[in-house]
């Protein structure tokens, strides 16, 4: 019986101490692939970087004028105010009757000017 008892208490030992042992290496094999990378700071000394980043930025402040002359026209005409208000309470009882994907259509539609 205490041979046993021994016996079991090993393997409870044994079994036990794995559960704390570090997981095998897996033989994954990384592989390397050739890009050229963003650096952040040092992107500056790379003319066609530059060219991308100011385009980029270009682009932003197109569109957010553009928001913004619509914005201005919708307050200055009230029948566009009138239908930007209407759109917005659709939107809002679509999102409080938990239909997520109708209102982000009519959200589209509110910004992007959209039917």
């Amino acid at each position: 019986m205490k041979e046993l008892l021994s016996t079991f208490l090993f393997f409870t030992i044994v079994a036990t101490a794995n559960a704390f042992a570090p997981a095998p290496n897996s033989n994954v094999a990384v592989v390397a692939k050739q890009s050229s990378l963003n650096m952040g700071f040092f992107d500056m000394f790379n003319s066609e970087e530059r060219e991308k980043k100011a385009a980029a930025k270009e682009r932003e402040v197109k569109e957010q004028m553009r928001l913004q002359q619509e914005i201005m026209e919708r307050r200055n005409n009230p029948e566009k105010m009138e239908e930007y208000e209407a759109r917005v309470r659709v939107r809002r009882k679509l999102r409080m009757a938990g239909k997520d994907e109708a209102a982000e259509i009519v959200n589209d539609q509110i910004y992007d000017g959209t039917e």
